[in-house]
């Protein structure tokens, strides 16, 4: 459980595989199944605004994690990842902890920010294990990448779960991305239900459900982790969440998620 025996993980500047200077950390929190990791980068560091690819290694491959975005201070961003004694969950993918060596986001060719939690394993060749979970241009990664539409892009740069044990996906979020939904949608931020629900559990989710719709298109959902009671029901029917949904049959004290209907 190398993972979780260390619950800070510094991070350092790399140019051209030389180490420069310490560059921010990155902190883990285990907690009910879930994997937390909270990432902060400074900013001289990672020089001027925009998407750096995030990568968790492993002695197999290197799992993309979606992009990062530097803001005025720097990076400041979490991602969550189910996860049980041995394994953590990467999109659906089981990965044994102990195959966990480091962390990196890659700024160029020539430089990246990385941390690790024991020595690199021997590669094959000294080659790099191939990226997985997302493909990744052989080009600057700086460089802004196209997408058919929205919900691909959102694919791209937030990490991807299954809340109901089947094949549906959805990203995991917080009330500060919400820049990502139309604009009536944006006021959602100060929903008293959902922030209720954000602060016990950490993250919300957004995703498309066809079985959840009307059947005149695809829709999109947010949802809000809890615990299904009648009276929590109540209460979230008055904060504008129509529907609660679970892995399994909707029970009273199942762990599942308020859901509403928004747009991107």
């Amino acid at each position: 459980m190398l993972l979780y025996e260390k619950r800070i993980l510094y991070l350092s500047l790399y140019r051209s595989g030389e180490k420069e200077s310490g560059g921010g950390f990155i902190r883990f929190a285990e907690k009910t199944g879930e994997l937390r990791m909270d990432i902060q980068v400074k900013k001289d560091c990672c020089g001027e605004e925009g998407s750096y690819l995030l990568c968790l290694l492993t002695s197999d491959a290197v799992l993309s994690l979606g992009e990062l975005s530097v803001q005025a201070g720097g990076i400041n961003a979490s991602r969550y990842f189910k996860a049980d004694e041995d394994q953590i969950y990467v999109q659906g993918t089981a990965y044994d902890k102990r195959d966990i060596y480091g962390v990196r986001i890659e700024i160029n060719k020539e430089s990246c920010i990385a941390g690790y939690l024991k020595e690199r394993p021997e590669m094959k060749q000294e080659e790099e294990p191939p990226i997985m979970a997302a493909e990744v241009e052989e080009e600057s990664f700086t460089e802004v990448r196209t997408f058919d539409n929205k919900w691909e892009q959102l694919l791209n740069e937030y990490p991807r779960i299954h809340p109901f044990g089947d094949e549906r996906t959805f990203i995991s979020i917080e009330p500060r991305d919400f820049i990502v939904l139309s604009a009536p949608f944006q006021k959602l931020v100060n929903n008293s239900f959902l922030l209720h629900g954000f602060y016990n559990y950490r993250y919300l989710i957004l995703g498309p459900d066809k079985e959840l719709g009307d059947g005149s298109g695809e829709c999109f959902y947010l949802g809000v982790p809890g615990t299904f009671f009648e009276r929590e029901k109540m209460v979230a029917v008055m904060f504008g969440f129509e529907g609660f949904e679970c892995d399994g049959p909707v029970e009273v004290g199942r762990f599942g998620y308020y859901l509403r209907r928004v747009e991107l």
